[in-house]
C-alpha cells in the first residue's frame, strides 16, 4: 500500500514514517512545508501526483491557546484542511485516516467519552477539530477518524517539558484536577496501522490504557526517571489560560485496538529519552 502522510514532522507523523516501511508499505512523508492542506489546489495537485492508496492526516494547528488568537488560521488547518483531503481522496478512490482530539468534548462527564457521545468543545481548537472530524465523515465514505489525547513522542511535549524544568527547580506545581490517558506516539502509530489494516472504517477513540491526572503523570515521570523533585498538586484554576481545557479528557472505545498501560509506555519512552541513565525504573506487572 502507498501511504501519503501529511504533518509528517509531528510526533505521530514521525512514528508512522518509521513504522510504515517496517510493515511493508511505501511511504510519502510530507511536512507542512511540503503541503499546505488548507489549499484545495495544493492538495489536489499533490494527491494526483502521488496517487496514494491511503492518506494519513497528521497535520494540525495544535497550539491550543494560539487557536484562540488565530481562529481563522486554526479553522483553515483543522477543518478546511481535512475537508480538502476528504474531497480529494473520495474523488481519487483513496482511503483517509484523520487524527482527532479529546478537546471536542467539554470534559464534564463522569466517565470516559465514547465515540458517539455528543461533542461540546469549549475552545476554538476543539471547535475546529470537531468540524474537521465531521467534514471528513460527510465528504468521504472510506475514512478512519481516530481521536486521541495526551500524546507525547518526538518534539515538544509534556514529558520533555517536565524533564527540562526539573533541571532548574526543586519544586513544581502541576494540575491535579484534569485527567487524561497519556499516549505514547509510537504505540498510537501501531494502533492506527492495526485499524487501517483491519479495513474497518469508522470513528474511533484510541489511547494508551489507564488514566491519571497531570499531577500523577508528572510524578510518574520523575519516579521512573529517578529524578528527585517535589511535585505539588494544584487546581487548574491556579493556571488560567486563554483556552478552556476539558477536566475529564478520558476516551474509551471497545472497538479500537487495545494499547498497553500508559506507565509501561512511559518507561520505554524515558529509556529512549535518557540513554545516559543506567536504568529506568520499571512499573510493576499489570501497571
Amino acid at each position: 500500500m502507498k501511504v501519503l502522510i501529511t504533518g509528517a514532522g509531528g510526533q505521530v507523523g514521525l512514528e508512522l514514517t518509521k513504522l510504515l516501511p517496517e510493515r511493508g508499505h511505501e511511504t510519502v512523508p510530507l511536512t507542512r512545508a511540503d503541503l499546505d492542506i488548507s489549499s484545495l489546489e495544493a492538495v489536489e495537485a499533490t494527491l494526483e501526483h502521488h496517487r496514494p492508496d491511503l492518506v494519513v492526516n497528521a497535520a494540525a494547528y495544535t497550539d491550543v491557546d494560539g487557536c484562540e488568537e488565530e481562529r481563522e488560521l486554526s479553522y483553515a488547518v483543522n477543518a478546511t484542511g481535512p475537508a480538502n483531503l476528504a474531497r480529494t481522496t473520495e474523488r481519487l478512490g483513496a482511503e483517509l485516516l484523520h487524527l482527532g482530539t479529546n478537546y471536542v468534548f467539554d470534559g464534564d462527564a463522569d466517565r470516559p467519552y465514547e465515540p458517539f457521545d455528543p461533542p461540546n468543545p469549549g475552545s476554538a481548537y476543539g471547535r475546529g477539530k470537531l468540524a474537521g472530524d465531521e467534514l471528513v465523515m460527510r465528504l468521504t465514505n472510506r475514512f478512519f477518524v481516530v481521536r486521541s489525547a495526551g500524546v507525547y513522542g518526538e518534539g515538544h511535549n509534556f514529558v520533555r517539558t517536565m524533564l527540562r524544568v526539573a533541571k532548574d527547580r526543586d519544586t513544581l506545581r502541576v494540575k491535579a484536577d484534569e485527567y487524561i490517558a497519556p499516549t505514547y506516539a509510537e504505540d498510537l502509530a501501531r494502533g492506527l496501522l492495526d485499524l487501517v489494516e483491519s479495513r474497518r472504517y469508522g470513528l474511533y477513540h484510541l489511547t494508551n490504557s489507564g488514566s491519571c491526572s497531570w499531577y500523577e503523570f508528572a510524578t510518574a515521570i520523575f519516579s521512573l526517571a529517578d529524578i528527585e523533585v517535589e511535585v505539588l498538586p494544584v487546581p487548574a484554576s491556579e493556571y488560567p489560560l486563554p483556552a478552556e481545557r476539558p477536566k475529564n479528557g478520558l476516551l474509551y472505545d471497545p472497538a479500537a485496538p487495545k494499547l498497553r498501560h500508559w506507565r509501561r509506555a512511559l518507561a520505554d519512552y524515558l529509556a529512549r529519552e535518557l540513554p545516559h541513565k543506567p536504568r529506568i525504573n520499571t512499573p510493576p506487572p499489570g501497571r
